[in-house]
């Protein structure tokens, strides 16, 4: 607890912190006067005697040191003591002061402390003595200390300070000019004041600051109540006027300013304070670089352009900037995407900094560039684009052209550009519906095609072969070419060309094609028959017209004109008829692996259309179109009787095809109906499994039932079409009644989807299982039926041709007897009449054996066009030999020449016999199944596809035996031996009997050989590679014989030839050999095939067309005949090959 004494102290402290809280409020009262006094003194000072510079800044200086007196004495000082710092009056200086105020008190409070002193003075006497303080302290505890001092007196001091406030007060409000301007001035004691204006000086200038070696525009304004006229400038010791702008503008032109200008403007004595122009640093561009750096893959060389910030450069490119400046310190460059402040990297050769900047384009743009110093421009910024050069897409554009053999073997030329180059081409294919023959890795692949590194533009050739894909009915394939640029900025960008859609035909779309190239092929060779017939009337009347004039004239020559060009118009039907023919089995050929036996037959049927037209008959119209310029009678009728007998050739062999092609495609059409009817039971088994495990929806399975029932309705209605080409046979086939079969299965599928949709499916797979097996079924008895048709047709042929032989044989005989009984009778003797009629006899057989010849030929197509020309030339020579009979006992000459004729028929007659064995052994051949089917001596012979060498060894074995006993003989006719005569037997010409039908025999061999021949040079050329020409040549010379051998004159040319055959087929034979060893080595090491160079097919395509056009331009006088065959032929050239 506190004691009386320390209660005396503390009350002391208080009064101590009140006296100077007194002390600084007096102060206060005190500065607040004094310092208004001091201002108003010095303002007034200032305004009535407006000091210079020197007398204002005494007098600024002056109040500031008496404002810090006064405030340091008054203010300051009270205040650091009443927080009790520095010297503050002590505890008996304030027991004084209150003392002395309160009467009481007196000394007692200064006593008490001075006793407080002496108890710490002598300690003997301090018990005594702070009794004594606490007495003394408890009388003093009542009296307030505080009190002593009257805080509100302070209120008498405000007679100092009201007096300079209201006067100052006052002042503001009613002059305040007088304190104001002074006081403005006063603050400003540095600047010279001048005497004020009516006006004042306005610049209107928001700096006065000029970029260096620049103009600037000082533009004035004056204001006030009285304007002046005339404003001046001093400068530099000169006066220069102001250029008047208006009313109170005016204004001056700096021109050029290097360096900073001081300048006063005047106007009427009066004159505004010193102003400055400064300058600036102007910094500015004074050159500009740019190294463009290329990307690599353009293989361009790196350039530097010096040239204006305006460039084109190529994608990717990095521009990199060297500029110089003067004056800046920075350089700003703003693009559309990005800023960059750069800083300089050196000193350029001006003393100006240089700066670099790079940046790389992938898209152009505009962009600046601004100098700057300080952070400032003094110039606007420059502006520059930049445009990049896209690295376009490539191009590409495809020619394609399908291979006038086949549709699926396409030739391609295609354009590729593009601005850079190229990375890569390819071929793509890919199957979009079926393939299922294809291995899942080749229903889409890419082929790449070599392209040229470095080039803008090249062409490419390909060439594609579909066959190889081994296509099936319903595939469906889309194929395209992509090219790929160089892009090496933003990778490589593609181009594809237009995708192309093969779509290979459905069976039921081959069926139908089939049937309609069938119905057309048939018209062209009923309408060529109708041809061949008025052709053979109209030349019938003309011959017999002929023979009534002496002389032609100009209309006779007209309807021969007539004859040949309708003989024209024939060839061109046939040739049609045959072209059909080949591109409707190539076609069939390529979607259906076709039995044996149907290849075989499509093979004979096509070669029997080529043959309708025989090289002889060629040869025989077109000298009969040479005949026409010089109009010879004799020869003409000559001809026309040859053209005669053609017609009637080819009559027949018009009416073989047709009926052999009928077979043909009654035969292919139920094969193609018994391969569907397969197809279909496989299906249809196969969805009856899944309705069994109940796989897949039931909608999807009644919509599969569905689309099955619908396919064998299209086969019943092929049934339906087979019956009717059968029944247009003239021999039709045993071919079972499917009628009660097809209403068994037709029944079961619509069971089954009865079922599916009652979702019984138990039933329903059961019902489309017996419709699986009755289609089986179905389709084995069709083919079992063909078998045993075809069986017991051949037999039935076989039977027929081997009759027909011995007819023949006997004719031939009997004609013989006949020539032996002319050549031994006189010349007036009546036994010629018996001849005669004998002959008739003859003539009359040998128009039965035509008729069963020509019957069989229709069905056998081992016969070849041969027999029935051979056939025509025997009833011929017999007709003229009986004609000349008639005549032999009134003329003497017509006994030779009917004899000569009976010689001929005979040797037609053996011809017929040879060939008719030779068609017998290759039935039976092909009946008993020997090795060598197909490969057999004849005509258009089925040989082998492979084994070239080994053909070639038989036939030349053949060839070499024709040609010893040809030589043999020689030497017999040399030595006047008659080989193989009898006794007897003589011509009247000297040839025996016997050696006629020796000859007659060597002849037909000789032709088959040659046919063969023939044969084999087709095969070796289908390729294009000419592999063949050389057995071409061989068959001209083997033809070459065959006539002499024909015309009976073997002579030492003869023998010459055929040694010359020998050694030309020698060669023939190694080089068979060396394709063969060629074939094998490329089969082992595995090599693809070479395809053909599509190169050369175009350029092939582009002569053709040039040579067209050209040949255009010459416009021969030709007869319309010819005309119209030139256009066709022009035509050609617009049609793919």
């Amino acid at each position: 607890m506190a004691s009386d004494y320390d209660l005396l102290i503390a009350k002391l402290d208080g009064f101590i912190r009140k006296y100077y809280k007194d002390r600084l409020i007096r102060g206060a009262l005190y500065s607040v006067g004094l310092l208004v006094l001091f201002f108003l003194v010095a303002s007034l000072g200032e305004y009535f005697g407006r000091f210079g510079t020197g007398v204002r800044t005494v007098v600024f200086w002056s109040l500031a040191v008496l404002a810090a007196v006064v405030l340091v004495r008054f203010i300051a000082l009270p205040l650091v003591k009443l927080f009790r710092l520095g010297n503050v009056i002590g505890h008996e200086e304030a027991a004084r002061i209150v003392g002395r105020h309160f009467p009481e008190v007196r000394d007692k409070l200064l006593n008490t402390l001075q006793l407080r002193g002496q108890s710490d003075e002598d300690p003997q006497r301090r018990q005594l003595i702070e009794a004594s303080i606490e007495q003394r302290s408890r009388e003093l505890s009542p009296v307030p200390f505080s009190t002593a001092i009257d805080l509100g007196l302070n209120r008498r001091y405000l007679r100092f300070a009201l007096p300079p406030v209201g006067v100052l007060l006052i002042l503001l409000f009613a002059a305040p000019s007088l304190i104001t301007g002074p006081t403005k001035r006063l603050l400003a004691h540095g600047i010279e004041f001048l005497p004020e204006a009516p006006f004042q000086f306005n610049v209107l200038n928001k700096e006065l600051k000029v970029p260096e070696n620049e103009d600037f525009e000082l533009e004035v304004q004056m204001q006030g109540d009285a304007l002046p006229q005339q404003v001046f400038m001093d400068i530099g010791g000169q006066h220069v006027p102001l250029v008047r702008q208006g009313a109170d503008r005016f204004s001056h032109r700096f021109r050029n300013v290097q360096a900073p200008v001081d300048f006063q403007l005047g106007a009427e004595g009066f004159k505004s304070a010193t102003m400055r122009l400064e300058t600036e640093a102007n910094p500015m561009l004074l050159g500009l670089s740019m190294a463009l750096e290329y990307p690599p893959y353009l293989g361009m060389r790196n350039t530097t352009s010096n040239s204006s910030g305006d460039i084109s450069v190529p994608a990717g490119t990095r521009v990199t900037w060297t500029a110089e400046t003067k004056g800046a310190d920075s350089l700003s460059m703003v693009f559309e995407d990005s800023t960059y402040l750069l800083s300089p990297v050196r000193e350029g050769a001006t003393g100006g900094q240089v700066f670099t900047a790079a940046k790389r384009f992938v898209h152009g743009g505009g962009y600046s560039m601004q100098p700057l110093n300080r952070g400032t421009a003094t110039q606007p910024p420059a502006q520059y684009r930049i445009d990049v050069v896209p690295d376009l897409y490539p191009t590409i554009a495809v020619e394609q052209k399908p291979d006038s053999l086949s549709p699926r073997r396409l030739w391609f030329k295609g354009d590729i550009g593009d601005d850079h180059g190229f990375k890569r081409l390819a071929f793509h294919y890919r199957f979009t519906a079926g393939g299922d023959s294809i291995s899942a890795d080749q229903r889409e692949r890419t082929k790449e095609i070599a392209v040229q590194q470095g080039v803008t533009r090249q062409s490419f050739f390909d060439f594609e072969d579909l066959d190889a894909l081994r296509l099936m009915p319903g595939d469906k394939l889309e194929y395209w070419f992509e090219v790929w640029d160089n892009d090496g900025v933003n990778g490589s960008k593609s181009t594809k060309s237009a995708t192309q859609v093969f779509a290979a035909p459905t069976l039921e779309e081959l069926a139908a094609k089939q049937d309609k190239q069938g119905e057309a092929i048939k018209d062209e060779l009923h309408q060529s028959i109708k041809a061949a017939q008025d052709l053979q009337r109209d030349l019938e009347k003309m011959r017999r017209d002929m023979q009534e004039k002496k002389e032609l004239n100009w209309q006779d020559k007209q309807k021969m004109q007539d004859v040949l060009d309708r003989q024209k118009q024939l060839e061109q039907r046939i040739e049609k008829a045959t072209e059909t023919l080949k591109q409707s089995q190539q076609e069939q050929q390529s979607y259906k692996q076709a039995d044996e036996r149907i290849l075989q037959k499509q093979q004979q049927v096509q070669q029997l259309f080529e043959n309708v037209l025989s090289e002889q008959m060629k040869e025989l119209y077109r000298q009969v179109q040479e005949m026409l310029e010089k109009i010879d009678k004799g020869q003409l009728q000559e001809k026309m009787q040859d053209m005669k007998l053609s017609q009637e050739d080819i009559e027949k062999e018009l009416d073989r095809a047709m009926e052999q092609f009928k077979q043909m495609e009654v035969e292919q059409k139920a094969e193609d109906i018994a391969d569907q009817l397969e197809k279909l039971a496989e299906e249809q088994k196969k969805l009856s499994e899944e309705t069994k495990d109940g796989k897949g929806d039931q909608d999807g399975l009644k919509q599969e039932q569905d689309s099955l029932n619908k396919e064998f309705q299209g086969v019943r209605d092929q049934l339906d079409s087979l019956d009717k080409k059968n029944k247009a046979l003239e021999r039709p086939m045993d071919l079972p009644k499917t009628e009660e079969q097809e209403q068994g299965i037709q029944k079961e599928q619509e069971n089954s989807s009865e079922q599916l949709e009652k979702q019984q499916q138990k039933k329903a797979s059961e019902s489309q299982q017996k419709a699986g097996e009755q289609m089986d079924q179905l389709a084995a008895a069709m083919r079992s039926a063909m078998e045993q048709d075809q069986q017991q047709q051949s037999e039935e042929d076989m039977d027929a041709l081997r009759q027909l032989l011995e007819n023949i044989v006997q004719l031939s005989f009997d004609q013989e007897a006949n020539l032996n009984d002319l050549e031994s009778t006189a010349v007036r003797d009546p036994h010629l009449v018996d001849i005669g009629r004998k002959q008739k006899k003859l003539r009359d057989d040998s128009r039965l054996v035509e008729d069963s010849l020509f019957a069989l030929s229709k069905r056998v197509p081992q016969l070849e066009a041969m027999v029935n020309r051979e056939m025509n030339l025997v009833n011929d020579n017999m007709d003229q030999a009986l004609a000349h009979l008639a005549e032999a006992r009134a003329n003497e000459r017509e006994r030779p020449i009917a004899a000569d004729k009976q010689q001929r028929a005979m040797t037609s007659l053996n011809n017929l016999a040879l060939m008719l064995d030779e068609a017998l052994r290759q039935m039976q051949q092909q009946a008993s199944g020997m090795p060598g089917k197909g490969s057999c001596n004849k005509p258009g012979g089925m040989g082998s596809s492979s084994g070239d060498s080994k053909k070639m060894q038989k036939i030349k074995a053949q060839q070499e035996a024709l040609s010893k006993q040809l030589e043999e003989m020689k030497k017999a006719l040399e030595k006047g031996k008659k080989p193989g005569d009898k006794p007897g037997q003589q011509t009247p010409g000297g040839m025996g009997a016997g050696m006629s039908e020796q000859l007659a025999k060597l002849a037909a061999q000789q032709s088959a050989l040659r046919q063969q021949m023939q044969q084999m040079a087709q095969e070796l050329n289908k390729d294009g590679s000419g592999s063949g020409n050389g057995l071409e040549k061989l068959a001209e010379q083997m033809k070459e014989n065959e006539k002499d051998i024909v015309n009976q004159q073997l002579t030492q040319e003869s023998i010459r030839r055929q040694q010359d055959i020998m050694t030309r087929m020698l060669e023939a034979e190694k080089a068979a050999q060396e394709r063969e060893l060629d074939q094998k080595r490329e089969s082992t090491q595995g090599k693809e095939l070479d395809h053909p160079d599509p190169q050369r097919f175009f350029q092939y395509q582009q002569d053709r067309q040039r040579e067209a056009e050209l040949l255009r331009t010459v416009p021969p006088g030709l007869k319309p005949y010819y005309k119209t065959r030139v256009d066709r032929y022009f035509d050609t050239f617009d049609r793919p090959r």
